[in-house]
């Protein structure tokens, strides 16, 4: 069942939108995460703990008040724009703190009163503005984009759905792990004999027994898991369940895909690492690149699914993501734009972001292309791809797809796609559509405003010619057959020109990601097992990518460890110890901020990593070497897990790869250290009139982050 407005209205619209969402960069930041705003008696604040007070959903929000210690809690009156709602709080940890579930809000500002009865109703101890919008959102992350539902069929028969992709309420069901290893639905009655137990991180061994509840939020189908026994006290915020160790797990899914669909399935809760441990765990639809490419409406769904999960589950200690490949890159890009929806990034062969890791696959179609007409054998035309094995460059090419407007999922109808010539309204299925949000509309074509490789200047294959690998003709020839891409996904014999504003949009949004948001100070620890030599695109050099943004952002890189050890089995175990290594580090990191509230974010970090959370690597025996991360070829590490590059890099980009768009030079024949003829000069002139790429500048469009909490 599709929900959608015509194309032609959401064109309109988000054109007239765009220079609000100009005006949102300059802007910058918006207030905390959790507001906080004293009264008159600094001994009173109220704060929204279930979020961002500005950025509530779904008509509640859970509350907190404290209260002075020179005011009994029995005479605060606590009202919602003039409507008495004491009766909804209760005292928790000691009787001066209130924790209540306000309700009934209505969509935009609320006004919520917090006043000592001794002094008279004239009195007010504090006050907050809470701002609602709807659960099926948006919150931040713009209008709707058209949606086929599917919560209603298989596997989720949720029930019917509205025109937002919503049923009308969660269901809850349960499943018990066996003795036998696997998960099994629970009956009626009493527990089945074959009902495994298991002892959490807080120490409490109980039945695994696992609650699963389904639902729709922001117009994802979401899921959360949690080891809770039906019969016992149900979990909430005012009472835990055993089970539970007070962390929360939100998962993150792989792939790309530009899917207009609410989509089959999460980032994954029914996970025995995880709920063994006591750990609830929680994903959406959106949190899976391969249906939601689109990092903002990720991060958007993760924020009210994790609001809805404290509001009636109760409040975690902290929060962990946890997903390989592109469901890390979804925590980095999260992270770093948004923080406070996740407490610490726990990731395994993952990406810094999308638009710096899908040119690859562009620039391997381009040079796979141009290589038979310039004459190189398949040895050489994987030195020019600059990876660590042929088949690396022909995996990057299935994510180049991303960009072209007419590659569209099966689901969406023949007649709802887009087609230049039989249907220009229909859906367009780039990335530059599904995100125009973010990036704009061009006005002169009603597309989204394309990030599509720039190869203005790029000079593929330099560092082969240098080092000899390719003749000077082929590096020509290379170069001349290179071409670009057009707003429809067409090659193009003419080398392409991406928009500036778009540029400036992806640096400025936090789209590239440059690690100089929420990234400065948020615990990450990622792991790969290395493929490199198989061919596999999960290539160890995005490690050093991630390392050297952090590094050049911020001066140093302590919130960051990279583990690299064998593929397979052991790359299980990588993660494993990853995730007890974040557990340990933000438990520390919670403690220190309670004993030393005025430390500044990135010193909280820094002092709380465990001494034995480190850089290094395991031997494929198993013996852990510690051991700085480095580019350094002698490093033991890099001995047995070499790094390899991609092809912007042998062109002379920098290792970072955040470049997008370089600065030109002019060309010059000293450059290079070998002889064209008259000839191929003339033609190198040609295929590059206006200069070649200055790698040691910054590139076009290439600007700080403007701010975290970014709306669109």
């Amino acid at each position: 069942m599709p929900t959608h407005r015509t194309r032609r209205n959401v064109r309109h619209l988000r054109a007239a939108l765009t220079a609000f969402v100009a005006a949102a960069l300059v802007g910058g930041s918006a207030p905390a995460a959790a507001a906080t705003v004293k009264g008159i008696d600094r001994g009173f604040d109220v704060s929204v703990v279930s979020g961002r007070a500005d950025m509530v959903s779904g008509g509640d929000a859970l509350v907190r008040v404290t209260v002075p210690r020179t005011v009994a809690p029995h005479r605060v009156t606590i009202r919602l724009d003039g409507r008495d709602v004491t009766s909804r709080f209760r005292s928790v940890g000691d009787r001066w703190t209130l924790l209540g579930l306000v309700d009934r809000l209505r969509l935009g500002r609320n006004r919520i009163e917090v006043r000592a009865n001794r002094w008279g109703w004239q009195r007010p101890g504090a006050t907050l503005t809470v701002v609602n919008h709807p659960a099926a959102g948006p919150v931040f992350s713009g209008p709707h984009i058209p949606l086929f539902c599917t919560a209603s069929g298989s596997p989720w028969n949720l029930g019917p759905v509205d025109e937002n992709c919503h049923v009308a309420e969660a269901q809850v069901s349960y499943r018990y792990r066996s003795t036998a290893g696997s998960f099994v639905d629970l009956p009626d009655g009493p527990l089945p004999a074959d009902v495994a137990s298991t002892t959490t991180t807080a120490g409490r061994t109980v039945p695994y027994v696992v609650r699963i509840e389904r639902g729709t939020i922001n117009r994802a189908v979401y899921e959360i898991a949690m080891l809770h026994q039906p019969g016992t006290p149900a979990p909430s915020p005012w009472a835990t369940t055993r089970g539970w160790n007070d962390r929360l797990v939100y998962t993150f899914g792989g792939a790309c895909g530009i899917g207009h669909t609410q989509a089959t399935s999460t980032g994954g809760v029914l996970d025995h690492t995880l709920l063994s441990r006591g750990y609830a765990v929680a994903s959406a639809t959106f949190n899976v690149y391969a249906h939601n490419c689109n990092d903002v409406t990720s991060a958007e769904t993760a924020m009210m699914v994790k609001e809805h999960f404290v509001e009636t589950l109760g409040v975690p200690a902290f929060t962990m993501g946890w997903g390989g490949s592109a469901g890390t890159m979804q925590q980095l890009l999260i992270s770093n734009a948004y923080p406070g929806i996740l407490d610490g990034v726990v990731g395994s062969i993952g990406y810094p972001d999308e638009r710096s890791t899908t040119i690859s696959g562009h620039e391997c179609r381009f040079i796979s292309q141009a290589a038979t007409a310039a004459g190189l054998s398949a040895a050489q035309q994987h030195a020019v791809s600059g990876f660590g094995s042929p088949n690396t460059c022909f995996g990057y090419q299935f994510f180049d797809s991303v960009d072209w407007p007419t590659a569209c999922p099966a689901h969406i109808p023949a007649d709802r796609r887009y087609h230049p010539d039989t249907n220009p309204e229909g859906i367009r299925c780039a990335m530059a559509d599904f995100v125009s949000n973010v990036y704009g509309v061009d006005p002169r074509t009603g597309a989204g405003r394309p990030i599509i490789p720039d190869t203005v200047g790029v000079q593929y294959g330099l560092a082969t010619l240098r080092a000899g690998v390719i003749s000077p003709e082929q590096f020509v020839r290379l170069n001349e057959g290179i071409g670009g891409l057009d707003v429809e996904g067409n090659r193009t014999p003419q080398r392409t020109s991406v928009s500036v504003a778009a540029l400036n949009r992806a640096y400025a949004t936090g789209r590239v990601n440059q690690f100089d948001g929420g990234l400065r100070w948020i615990p990450i620890i990622e792991t790969r097992g290395y493929t490199d030599p198989t061919g596999d695109f999960h290539d160890r050099f995005r490690s050093w990518t991630m390392r050297e943004r952090l590094v050049r952002a911020n001066g140093n890189a302590d919130n960051h460890v990279s583990v690299t050890g064998p593929a397979g089995a052991a790359s299980v175990e990588l993660q494993e110890r990853a995730l007890a290594d974040m557990d340990a580090w933000l438990t520390a990191r919670t403690r220190l901020a309670a004993t030393r509230p005025h430390l500044h974010a990135e010193a909280l970090t820094r002092l709380s990593r465990p001494r034995g959370v480190a850089d290094g690597c395991f031997t494929p025996e198993g013996e852990r070497i510690v051991e700085r991360l480095t580019l350094d070829p002698d490093a033991r590490c890099n001995q047995l897990y070499p790094y390899h590059r991609n092809p912007r890099v042998v062109a002379g980009g920098p290792t970072t790869s955040a470049v997008l768009k370089c600065q030109l030079q002019p060309l010059r024949k000293s450059g290079y250290g070998v002889r064209f003829t008259a000839d191929q000069w003339d033609r190198l002139r040609a295929v590059f009139p206006d200069g070649v790429c200055d790698w040691s500048k910054p590139g076009v469009g290439q600007r700080p982050l403007a701010g975290t909490w970014i709306r669109f």
